[in-house]
């Protein structure tokens, strides 16, 4: 799912966040990410009536897929592959350690400079 699903009221239609194991909340970058994610992991947490658990302990991942090595998508793989092991028995578990990083827009020109290139051409 994207930031933009809707109002925090649209969350309790998603039937999704009944049926997961994990939650990818794609376009992290986007304006709201970090408040689509609150309110994802809380909704979540309602559905599987675990209350006695910290939000942030929540298998709901904020991930910038178009971004290479993006810490959202390597956390996100990390939790896929052990839970594809465990369900199976399967011999995948992952050595790849996960981070507390966020994911974030990583810009090869920061976005106070987007004119940059412009403005040198017209010097």
């Amino acid at each position: 799912m994207t930031p933009e699903y809707g109002a925090a009221s649209q969350l309790e239609k998603i039937d999704m966040l009944d049926f997961a194991d994990l939650i990818a909340l794609n376009k992290f970058d986007k304006r709201g990410a970090l408040d689509a994610l609150r309110d994802v992991k809380k909704q979540y947490k309602r559905n599987h009536q675990i209350w006695d658990k910290e939000d942030d302990s929540m298998p709901v991942y904020g991930t910038i897929a178009s971004q290479f090595n993006d810490p959202g998508m390597n956390n996100l793989y990390k939790s896929v592959m052990d839970r594809v092991a465990e369900k199976t028995g399967a011999p995948l578990k992952s050595s790849y350690k996960i981070s507390k990083e966020m994911s974030e827009k990583i810009y090869v020109i920061p976005p106070n400079r987007t004119r940059y290139l412009s403005e040198i051409t017209e010097e």
